[in-house]
């Protein structure tokens, strides 16, 4: 990214394509100004423990595998079969609403490259920033587990909260975007649960 566009994202981090401020309301300020000195909070906390432990729980999201390695293995078993074909079903609708869809819609800047400009403790993401994919298929994979197989609720809870902060400690994503990410995957999640037995090609 250039100079100009990561001065450009330091001010406006709600971007379009060519990394224009989309506008420039009082709002849209409060709002980065909120994320932004959320965010240093965080990253004046960074221990060596913690970066080791955070780039693991980030890359075992890198496209959910963490999530899959649990789904894929409940197809196999008749118990659990359908908890497996909504969980998937659950984060392919979260990879079409927030990777594919909004977020080239709002094509928000990552924090990265613009006020938190650091060397980063993993590769440098390819897409934007709003909301959080990782969080989104986390929750995603949260909320199917809270109304299939609740003895597995807490535990998935639990990491995907790791994961969603996983994310901001490494300053690759803005509080808002872990929120929306929470927001959106929880819906679909949700949205999958109540359309699978309705879904043709299921074999149940």
């Amino acid at each position: 990214m250039s100079p100009a566009s990561k001065a450009a994202g330091a001010i406006y981090p709600f971007s379009g394509s060519k990394n224009l401020p989309l506008n420039d309301s009082k709002p849209t300020r409060r709002i980065q100004e909120w994320d932004t000195r959320m965010l240093h909070r965080v990253a004046s906390r960074h221990t060596k423990k913690l970066d080791r432990l955070m780039v693991f729980v980030t890359k075992t999201g890198n496209n959910g595998y963490i999530w899959f390695m649990i789904s894929i293995p409940m197809l196999l078993i008749n118990r659990y079969r359908a908890v497996g074909y909504t969980a998937i079903l659950a984060m392919l609708i979260s990879a079409l609403a927030g990777e594919i869809t909004i977020k080239h819609i709002v094509a928000r800047v990552r924090p990265c490259d613009s006020e938190f400009g650091q060397e980063l403790l993993i590769k440098h993401p390819a897409h934007y920033s709003f909301p959080s994919g990782h969080t989104s298929a986390s929750f995603s994979m949260t909320a199917v587990m809270f109304f299939m197989l609740p003895v597995l609720f807490i535990p998935v809870l639990i990491y995907a909260c790791l994961m969603g902060f996983s994310r901001l400690y490494l300053l690759v994503h803005y509080p808002t975007d872990v929120m929306a990410g929470i927001v959106l995957g929880t819906i679909c999640g949700t949205v999958a649960v109540s359309v699978y037995p309705y879904i043709p090609f299921f074999p149940f």
